[in-house]
């Protein structure tokens, strides 16, 4: 019988005891790695069962075989689905307790913010060159 999923308590408690086991939640290049590995692992099972979905071979062995696999590439799909929830569920618990710090480790917060105050810097250039376009198209209405 399974084990029952741990409770969020649970899951923090044990990534702040074994920081090096847990990692892959903390570190954004981790979790883009582990979500890519999660998702492989859905899509397998679903293109086997697809190709199990062919009808080769119509005896009653080849069809029970068929069956089985089907069974089993169901439930390695299903398996799959719950891991992919169980690392939503986790990420969701890190980021409300604030231990998702995934944009603080790899520094993509620090770029965003200087790309926002170069972009912010470029509108207002725009704007005051407008400004003085459109005083210097006035001045010339008026005389």
């Amino acid at each position: 019988m399974a084990a029952p999923p741990a409770t969020g308590a649970q899951v923090i408690a044990n990534i702040q005891n074994n920081p090096r086991e847990n990692n892959s939640l903390r570190s954004g290049e981790d979790l883009d790695k582990r979500i890519t590995q999660l998702v492989r692992g859905l899509i397998s099972p679903f293109q086997n069962l697809l190709e199990l979905g062919i009808v080769k071979e119509t005896d009653l062995n080849s069809t029970a075989q068929v069956g089985y696999q089907m069974e089993v590439e169901t439930a390695l799909l299903i398996r799959n689905a719950e891991n992919i929830l169980t690392l939503t569920r986790q990420m969701q618990e890190l980021w409300l307790r604030g231990h998702l710090e995934t944009l603080k480790k790899d520094g993509a917060n620090e770029k965003t913010e200087e790309n926002v105050k170069a972009v912010a810097k470029l509108i207002d250039e725009l704007i005051q060159k407008r400004d003085s376009l459109v005083q210097g198209s006035e001045e010339d209405k008026e005389s």
